[in-house]
């Protein structure tokens, strides 16, 4: 099994990368992590320009045709911009439930975001706990009830900051 932590448009910072490299290698021990180069993707055919928002689900279904993963592969796609999914008005993240694809949107992880002053070890942790979320969702773990679990649906940031960057007992023997 590997996970493949592909960028995707603007580069993302290697401290972002290395971070969820080294998180996720061991939030999913066993698993082989990778960082892909960049993907360049005309992010305007993803847009809803009303919004100003990418179409999460639009995105992750070209991702999963263009990179065609196989089954031993999970794809975390990492982007810096806003995005949403069905009647949602936003996500930090998206995932296909037992797929080879996931995404985080890491503009709404950010402080400045909301027109607070920047600070990165809140970011990191966001950013750490989102990717391991969605990925839980893409090895088929399903929203958590107990609200430390990583694995605990995030409806706001407080949500997020809240939780753990680890899997509860139950979620973690489901993995």
């Amino acid at each position: 099994m590997e996970i493949i932590l592909q960028p995707i448009e603007k580069d993302i910072a290697n401290d972002i990368l290395n971070l969820l490299y080294d998180s996720l290698s061991t939030a999913f021990n066993n698993i082989n992590v990778t960082i892909a180069p960049t993907l360049q993707v005309n992010i305007q055919n993803f847009m809803n320009r009303q919004r100003n928002q990418l179409k999460s689900p639009v995105l992750l279904h070209w991702i999963l045709e263009k990179m065609k993963p196989t089954k031993e592969m999970k794809i975390l796609v990492i982007c810096d911009m806003d995005a949403y999914s069905g009647e949602l008005n936003f996500v930090f993240g998206e995932a296909h439930l037992r797929g080879s694809i996931a995404a985080i949107y890491l503009a709404r992880l950010k402080q400045e975001f909301y027109d607070l002053e920047s600070n990165e070890l809140v970011f990191y942790d966001r950013v750490t706990k989102e990717a391991i979320h969605e990925l839980g969702h893409s090895f088929g773990l399903f929203h958590c009830n107990n609200k430390k679990c990583v694995m605990h649906f995030s409806n706001s940031l407080y949500d997020t900051d809240f939780k753990n960057k680890i899997f509860c007992k139950n979620c973690k023997k489901f993995l």
